[in-house]
This record gives structure tokens, C-alpha cells and sequence, in this order.
């Protein structure tokens, strides 16, 4: 029975751990800002609909002619009639095939628009995980130190009965003591409010994230031509030529037919009307909205530009800085550190009282302390950078 319990216990401890990928999956569900971006895809959906629409036709009812003395008399002139008239626009040249273009890269800038919102989150996600296990396992080695300034503590009690240390070696160890419970408050409040901020961005409450800090060096790539950011600066660019090309369009005005049916007294015979409007591009307004159009098109290019120079540099960067970090880790793990610890079982072991000094023991321990802590501060850098190399990727997960 003991067994299945400790087996249950595994299971639902294990349970409440959740990966990377799953986060970001319920982030991409859920966040609201994600969401409201989706909504705006449909609607532009609706508006490529209307792109290709004609205006709806006016339909036009009255009377003419009408007497004050005799309102009600419709025979005393010819003129006087009922009438019903019907107004249609007439687009003229490409102009709805143009918009239709517009709006569909409309639709495309909402749509990347997302796919690059979509990469801020992972790469946030990613960040804020990373800095909760590290965090989470800083304050294990603190407690790991904690159990060994004990050790000193009682070590210094040792000595001091036997006249072989002063008072301050045992007030010195519970110094130490007290400074490691300040940085363990301060790591347990830290690691509760990512936990939030992890909340706050994926919509879920996490209580373990499932991932592992296993470092490597690492070579970065990326398709930047592929990328969300960029896609959406080329369409923009695109689009702002299809506006030059539409004002071009517009100097040749929509014509605006207008039918209407002219009902007499019976004296009279019934008649029609028929006219056409034209409208007249006497100003060149749309010659200069045209060149307007292209020189923000312009614009937006030389923005694309300097965008991809500085992809390529902020990713080089992050390169450099994931590899400087992992070197550093890597020489304090494996070189420092265990050097460090072999000095602290040699103080600790040392049998004569003669020749134990306990402020050195105190002295090793605290150094051991820093090192293992720096460890860990290169260790976040390589995350750190790491997960800011996520929104670097081209697509979302």
C-alpha cells in the first residue's frame, strides 16, 4: 500500500508540470491580444468581400411642378409630373481589381502581424521559464549551504568548548546563516512573481515547468526572409505601390448614370430622361496622392532594409552571448568549482584542533557559495539569450 502511495504522490506531483510547448500552446488559445488579432484577420476577410462591391444604386421619387394655389392639380401644365429615378455608379478601368489587391494585402499584414505577435510571446514564455528553474534551483543550493554552515556552526561550538576559537567563529557562522535566509526570501519572492507573470501571459496557473537547463553551444539561423516582420514590411511596400497605381486609376473618374421615368397627365404623353456624370481631373490631385503613395513606399523599403541589417546583428550578438555565457559556466562548473569543494572536505576534515581554523572554513564555504551563484548568473545569460533567439526563428511553434 505504502508503495502505491509514494507512487500516487509521484504521479500527481508529476502532473501538475508542464512543458514549454504546452505553455505556449495554451498562450496562443488564450491571450486575449492574440485573440483580438484573429477577429481583425475576419474582418479583413469580409473587407477583400466588399473590395470588388459596386455602391448601391439611389433610388429617386417625387413630384415636380407643384402649384401652392392648386397643390392638388397635376394637369395644369405640361410640365408638371410624377416621377421615379435610378442612380447608378459606374466604376471605370481597374479601380476594384485594385482594391481588391489592397485588401488582400491588408489581410496578409493582420495575418503576419500575428505570426510575429505570436514569436514575442514564445520568446517571453521561454524567458520567464527559464528564469523560474534557475531561480528554483539556486535557492536548492542555498539550502544545500544552509545544512553546511550548520555543520560550521556546530564545528565553531566545538572548538570554543575546548578553548581552541573565539566567540565570533560561532557568530560569524550565524551570520552566514541569517544572510543565506534573507537570500532565500528573496529568491522564493522573485520565483512567486515570474510564476504570476507566467500567469499573466499564457492564461494558466503553473505550479512546475517540465524543462531541462542542459546547455551546449549553439549556432543560430535563421531564414530572414521567411520571417513575420519582414513579410509584413514587404507587403506593406506592396501595398503603397497598388495606392500609387489606384490614384493613377481615379483621374479617370466613375461614371454616374442616372435613368428617370417621367409620368404625365393624360393629356401629355409620358417621357424619360437619361444622363451620364463625368467627372473632370482639371486639378491633378491624383497625380500628386500617386507620387505621395510611392515615396512611402520608398520609405517602407529603406525601413525593410535597415530591419534585415539589424536581425542579422542582434542575432550574431545573441549568438556571441549564449557561447560566452556556456564557456563561462562550463569552467566555473567543471574546473572552480570542484577545486573549491575539494578545499572545503580537506578544511572540514582536517582532525587536529590544532589545526582547524573555522573562519577559513566559513571564509571557503562563502566562496563556494559565490561561485556556484555565478554559475548560475552565466547560466541565466545563456537562457536569457537564448529564448530572445526564439523570436528570431521564422515561424512560431
Amino acid at each position: 500500500m505504502k508503495k502505491i502511495a509514494c507512487l500516487l504522490s509521484l504521479l500527481v506531483s508529476s502532473s501538475f508540470a508542464i512543458s514549454l510547448d504546452e505553455m505556449v500552446d495554451n498562450a496562443f488559445q488564450n491571450n486575449q491580444n492574440l485573440l483580438s488579432i484573429e477577429k481583425a484577420i475576419s474582418i479583413a476577410d469580409e473587407n477583400i468581400k466588399l473590395s470588388t462591391k459596386w455602391k448601391n444604386p439611389t433610388l429617386t421619387l417625387g413630384v415636380n411642378d407643384i402649384h401652392f394655389d392648386e397643390p392638388t392639380k397635376r394637369d395644369l401644365e405640361p410640365m408638371q409630373a410624377q416621377y421615379i429615378g435610378f442612380s447608378q455608379v459606374i466604376p471605370v478601368g481597374n479601380k476594384l481589381d485594385i482594391k481588391k489587391s489592397i485588401a488582400k494585402k491588408d489581410r496578409n499584414i493582420i495575418s503576419y502581424s500575428l505570426e510575429d505577435k505570436k514569436l514575442i510571446l514564445e520568446s517571453k514564455i521561454y524567458e520567464l521559464s527559464y528564469n523560474i528553474l534557475i531561480l528554483e534551483q539556486r535557492l536548492i543550493l542555498l539550502h544545500k549551504f544552509e545544512k553546511n554552515i550548520k555543520k560550521i556552526e556546530k564545528l565553531s561550538n566545538a572548538l570554543y568548548s575546548h578553548g581552541k576559537s573565539n566567540q565570533n567563529e560561532i557568530l560569524n557562522a550565524k551570520i552566514a546563516y541569517s544572510n543565506i535566509q534573507i537570500q532565500k526570501q528573496n529568491l522564493k519572492n522573485s520565483i512567486d512573481n515570474l510564476y504570476i507573470k507566467l500567469e499573466q501571459i499564457t492564461y494558466k496557473k503553473v505550479d512546475k515547468i517540465d524543462a531541462s537547463l542542459d546547455v551546449k553551444e549553439l549556432v543560430l539561423s535563421m531564414d530572414i526572409q521567411n520571417h513575420p516582420k519582414i513579410k509584413m514590411q514587404k507587403i506593406n511596400t506592396n501595398k503603397y505601390e497598388d495606392l500609387s497605381n489606384l490614384e493613377l486609376e481615379n483621374e479617370r473618374g466613375d461614371i454616374k448614370l442616372n435613368l428617370a421615368y417621367f409620368n404625365r397627365d393624360d393629356k401629355y404623353k409620358d417621357y424619360a430622361n437619361i444622363s451620364v456624370n463625368i467627372p473632370l481631373s482639371l486639378y491633378k490631385t491624383e497625380k500628386i496622392k500617386a507620387v505621395k503613395a510611392k515615396i512611402k513606399a520608398k520609405e517602407i523599403a529603406n525601413k525593410l532594409e535597415d530591419i534585415k541589417q539589424n536581425f542579422k546583428t542582434e542575432l550574431r550578438i545573441l549568438q556571441n552571448n549564449i557561447n560566452n555565457a556556456y564557456y563561462k559556466y562550463e569552467l566555473i562548473q567543471n574546473s572552480i568549482i570542484p577545486l573549491k569543494r575539494k578545499m572545503q572536505r580537506n578544511i572540514e576534515n582536517y582532525n587536529s584542533f590544532q589545526g582547524i581554523k573555522p573562519q577559513m572554513a566559513i571564509r571557503n564555504l562563502n566562496e563556494l557559495i559565490t561561485y556556484e551563484l555565478k554559475s548560475y548568473d552565466h547560466l541565466k545569460e545563456y537562457f536569457s539569450n537564448y529564448s530572445k533567439s526564439k523570436y528570431y526563428m521564422a515561424k512560431a511553434k
